[in-house]
């Protein structure tokens, strides 16, 4: 199982580098497509974030999560995250 705060931190690292932007600016509360992010980005997120951890996620999982918090909460639901 990962860990929640390694699971946001990779998540604002991934976002900062693709919206190429501070990691200081990317806030867990603001919806994606406030952000920029289109699904496309979404889909590629979980692919790298699959990569990364060495997991399988659903790409839905990006497209039904609007902000980082959510993506969290439902990875914790899913029993991804701890």
């Amino acid at each position: 199982m990962l860990k929640e705060d390694d699971v946001r931190a990779w998540t604002v690292t991934f976002l900062a580098t693709m919206l190429q932007c501070e990691a200081e600016s990317i806030k867990s509360d603001v919806n994606f497509n406030v952000m920029g992010l289109s699904s496309v980005d979404a889909v590629i997120m979980a692919g790298a974030m699959e990569e990364h951890f060495d997991i399988e996620i659903d790409a839905a999982l990006f497209l039904r999560n609007s902000t980082i918090n959510s993506l969290i909460a439902d990875l914790q639901a899913s029993g991804i995250v701890g």
